[in-house]
């Protein structure tokens, strides 16, 4: 599958979400370089794209109320390794990360859903603006906002900056 890389003029858009299903993301970023067909195909592929420095958001699903909980930076280099899936062997994405650092309150939904309107003005104007998937990180309108089924997406810069002067935390934009 072709990415559609929209952010590879801006160097500014280096931030990442990934929803590991146990909450945890370990060493690095691993994910199926051929995956099979469905919807969010898109989600492992994107393994691919990311960049050492890059900063990566953890939705953490184990949560009581499940949210963002935890950041990190992607390391790399980006590599490759064999792992067996289902009785074969599959080539994997392999990308080395940071240990992630606990946000000191997660970004619940509930929470994202209070500035719904806000979150989907920032993906209706980059989808606008863009040619072809986006890969935003949430789906659905103001008050049914939900993480996208993915293992990974793109978070826009401008996304980042509204979740940090709403939530509390900084980062170096």
């Amino acid at each position: 599958m072709t990415i559609n890389e929209w952010w590879r003029d801006h160097p500014e858009e280096r931030y990442w979400m990934i929803a590991p299903s146990r909450g945890i993301v370990g060493d690095a970023l691993v994910a199926p370089k051929a995956a099979p067909v469905r919807r969010f195909e898109w989600s492992h592929e994107l393994v691919g794209c990311t960049a050492p420095g890059d900063t990566l958001f953890v939705w953490d699903r184990t949560l009581a109320s499940p949210g963002i909980a935890a950041w990190g930076r992607i390391l790399g280099p980006l590599g490759e390794e064999e792992r067996a899936r289902h009785g074969e062997t599959m080539a994997h994405w392999r990308m080395p990360v940071s240990d992630t650092l606990r946000l000191a309150s997660p970004i619940t939904l509930a929470a994202l859903r209070r500035i719904g309107g806000d979150i989907v003005a920032i993906r209706d104007r980059i989808e606008a603006d863009t040619d072809g998937p986006v890969y935003f990180p949430f789906i659905g309108g103001p008050t049914t906002l939900a993480p996208a089924p993915a293992y990974i997406a793109k978070i826009p810069r401008d996304l980042v900056a509204l979740l940090s002067s709403r939530f509390g935390f900084e980062f170096a934009l």
